[in-house]
């Protein structure tokens, strides 16, 4: 992850696995959130919705130069990657939101972007809610 802020990722758990006893977190910083989706649909509105705020952050990012090149290059590549994971036949919120996070901490304080990061970040858990 080069020089910029390091992200504690805590434990990934994916696909079909099932997991009892609660939200689990790992090491330093980590946190623990877990989500239920509703029966493995997905609400096409709040996924448009969660789209929409995902490319609008990519194109704010288009036009940042505030932000150091190293991370802001790092930051590009992950609101990409949030877009493909989003795009997915089976969209996987949980991993968005992770990127939204990583992106967040690249981005550091002080950046009117945080805005539009926080407003992605809601975009995605609507879909998770809805």
């Amino acid at each position: 992850m080069g020089d910029g802020p390091q992200v504690n990722e805590g434990i990934v758990i994916g696909g079909n696995a099932k997991v009892s006893g609660g939200s689990m977190a790992a090491g330093p910083n980590a946190r623990a959130v877990s989500y239920q989706l509703p029966g493995g649909a997905v609400d096409a509105e709040a996924l448009r919705a969660a789209l929409d705020s995902v490319a609008e952050l990519r194109r704010a990012l288009a036009a940042e130069s505030a932000t150091a090149p190293d991370a802001l290059a790092e930051a590009r590549t992950e609101v990409a990657a949030a877009e493909e994971d989003l795009t997915a036949a089976a969209p996987d919120p949980d991993r968005v939101l992770g990127r939204l996070e990583r992106l967040r901490a690249l981005l550091g304080s002080g950046t009117a972007l945080l805005a539009l990061v926080a407003s992605a970040q809601e975009s995605v858990r609507a879909i998770v809610s809805g």
